[in-house]
């Protein structure tokens, strides 16, 4: 049987504790998923967060670029700002301060599935981005299936 390939749906509000720790839902920790983390700035002021097998596929790219090829010179210097996490025994993750505040995340978040990977925002900014839910229906048809 194959590599168990990791998918994040549904929101969930969380908040964080007094350490920067967040639980991941338990519907994201199945048994046999990824445990390790990435969590990156997004420019829309949250986080984005992918498993290690998204991480997997990102090194088999940069492994077929020149050292000097701009492509790789850009995801390096995007190492520099992400965090590798691991969730503890109750489910949390720590992230960094710096990367709550770049989310301006102060205690409250709401965790937005996004299928490979999920997102992490301060809750008045979730709730003040508009962001439209659409059917079932109309996202299948708008990719052409």
């Amino acid at each position: 049987m194959g590599k168990k390939w990791a998918t994040y749906t549904d929101i969930f509000e969380h908040a964080f504790d007094e350490k920067g720790r967040i639980t991941v839902p338990s519907e994201w920790r199945q048994e046999g998923y990824d445990n390790r983390l990435f969590v990156f700035p997004s420019k829309f002021n949250h986080l984005k967060v992918y498993p290690e097998s998204w991480m997997e596929e990102i090194h088999q790219k940069i492994e077929a670029l020149r050292l000097q090829d701009p492509n790789r010179l850009q995801l390096e210097l995007l190492a520099q700002l992400s965090q590798a996490v691991c969730w503890d025994q109750q489910g949390r993750i720590s992230i960094k301060e710096r990367l709550r505040k770049h989310a301006q995340i102060e205690k409250e978040a709401v965790l937005v599935g996004r299928l490979d990977h999920f997102e992490i925002w301060d809750q008045k900014k979730w709730k003040e981005s508009g962001v439209k839910i659409t059917s079932f229906e109309e996202a299948v048809e708008s990719m052409g299936l």
